[in-house]
């Protein structure tokens, strides 16, 4: 497994206090283990930049594996995701919410995994547990694509996996990635914005595969300063008007 290497990718915007001030000394632990290889973070206002910097500025000026930058401008979260991915250096990404946190397991599981199967060009790794509000493990084991997913869309809690996010997958299927940019796309996807990327890697990438790996989980916190909480509300109908629609296509 030494030649599985993973960046950690972590868009932020005013998460350092409550999160991240504790998160990333584990996950600078994992990096200094050799669990994972790179820390990328973007951040929307600057105010995490200048408190990471500020925290963690000895080993930021003695390493170049972990790195923090400050977007010029308040992208929004998918477009936030979408550059950290592309920041990392590595071929594999693990792109993980700023509230939430995965332990080093997360990452030997993943890397067993790949080890021990032949995988195709462009794949997601997903957990089967975001704790301890969302299960999905009798999703567990599932091998999803565009030709087979009208077998489990339907399925209890799969459009939630779909959204929930804090995968592993192949950087190309983020740094080659076609999407509307237009500020009224992007404002209409703030709190659907991980099943709207599914949607698109499955609709540009023919062999793209889903893993939902068993017994996989993270630390998904729900806090009322989420995306998803301040936004769902004003975007259901986005989902329900579009973004349903076009994955009932590949039925």
């Amino acid at each position: 497994m030494e030649d599985i290497k993973i960046s950690l990718c972590i868009p932020t915007k005013n998460r350092f206090d409550n999160f991240l001030n504790k998160y990333l000394d584990d996950y600078l632990d994992y990096l200094k283990r050799g669990i994972i290889n790179e820390i990328v973070i973007t951040d929307e206002t600057g105010d995490d930049y200048e408190k990471i910097k500020n925290k963690y500025q000895d080993y930021l000026d003695k390493n170049n594996d972990f790195k923090i930058y400050k977007n010029t401008r308040i992208f929004g979260v998918f477009v936030n995701k979408h550059k950290v991915s592309c920041l990392a250096t590595n071929d594999l990404v693990a792109l993980i919410d700023s509230d939430n946190f995965v332990d080093d397991n997360y990452f030997l599981r993943v890397m067993k995994f790949i080890s021990e199967n032949k995988l195709p060009e462009h794949y997601i790794i997903s957990p089967d547990f975001a704790a301890p509000n969302f299960d999905f493990s009798h999703l567990g084991g599932l091998t999803v694509t565009k030709n087979n997913i009208k077998e489990h869309y339907d399925k209890y809690h799969f459009g939630t996996l779909l959204n929930t996010g804090n995968y592993v997958f192949t950087k190309s299927i983020m740094t080659n990635l076609k999407y509307d940019s237009s500020p009224e796309r992007l404002f209409k996807i703030t709190s659907c914005d991980v099943i709207y990327y599914n949607l698109l890697f499955f609709q540009q990438y023919d062999d793209l595969t889903l893993y939902i790996l068993k017994r996989h989980s993270y630390t998904h916190v729900v806090h009322n300063d989420s995306e998803y909480i301040k936004t769902y509300k004003n975007q259901d109908n986005f989902y329900r008007d579009f973004i349903d629609p076009e994955y009932r296509k590949f039925f």
